[in-house]
C-alpha cells in the first residue's frame, strides 16, 4: 500500500509520472519538447476546433441529425414563404432550393445519423409548406389553408421525388463511405440467422 499515490494533500508515496495529456490545454507547456519551427518563440499553427468529417459528400463538422432537419425545414419554410406567390423564374427557385437544401442536410449530418436527413424531403416540403401558408395568413378559412398547402404540394410531386431519390443515393453512398464492409445482404443474412 506504501506505493501507491494518493492524491490527497500529504498523502503518500510518490507522484505519477506525468504523461502526455491528450485534453491540451493549449498552453505552451502542454507539449515537451522544442516548438515547431525550430526556434524557442516560433508560433504554432492554428488548429480546428471542430475537424471536418472525412469522406467526399461530407460538408461541415458533422452537426446532429435534430438540429440539420430543423434547420432544413426552417430555410425551406422561408423560401416557401418568401417565394409562394410568384410565378416564372421565381416559381422555379422553390423547387431547386429545396432540392439543394435536402441534398445539403443529408451531407452536413453525422454519418451515424444520416437516415432521417435521407427520408426527409417530403415530410420538410409539407411542413414547410404549412408553416409558409400560416405566416402568409391564409388560415382565415379551411379551404384557402387546404388550397394553399396541397395545391403546391401536387405541383412539388416530382421535384420531391427527385430530392427523396437524390437524398436517399447520397446517404446510402455516404453511409458506404464510413462503413466499407458493410452489406445489406450480410445484415439481412445475420437477422435471419440470429
Amino acid at each position: 500500500m506504501a506505493d501507491r499515490w494518493d492524491p490527497r494533500p500529504g498523502g503518500g508515496g510518490a507522484p505519477r509520472p506525468s504523461a502526455p495529456s491528450r485534453w491540451s490545454t493549449g498552453s505552451s507547456r502542454s507539449r515537451p519538447g522544442p516548438r515547431p519551427g525550430g526556434r524557442p518563440g516560433a508560433e504554432r499553427p492554428p488548429r480546428d476546433v471542430r475537424p471536418r468529417q472525412a469522406g467526399r459528400f461530407a460538408v461541415g463538422p458533422g452537426f446532429p441529425w435534430p438540429l440539420v432537419v430543423a434547420a432544413s425545414l426552417v430555410v425551406t419554410a422561408l423560401l416557401a414563404w418568401l417565394l409562394g406567390l410568384r410565378g416564372g423564374i421565381l416559381g422555379l427557385l422553390f423547387p431547386v432550393g429545396y432540392l439543394v437544401v435536402s441534398l445539403l442536410a443529408v451531407c452536413a449530418v453525422r454519418v451515424d445519423g444520416v437516415l432521417v436527413p435521407a427520408l426527409q424531403p417530403p415530410v420538410v416540403a409539407f411542413l414547410g409548406l404549412v408553416v409558409a401558408s400560416i405566416v402568409r395568413g391564409d388560415t382565415t378559412s379551411t379551404t384557402l389553408f387546404v388550397l394553399g398547402v396541397f395545391a403546391p404540394l401536387a405541383q412539388l410531386f416530382w421535384w420531391m421525388l427527385v430530392a427523396l431519390v437524390g437524398s436517399v443515393l447520397l446517404g446510402f453512398l455516404r453511409f458506404r463511405e464510413a462503413n466499407p464492409g458493410f452489406s445489406v445482404l450480410g445484415a439481412v443474412r445475420d437477422v435471419r440467422n440470429a
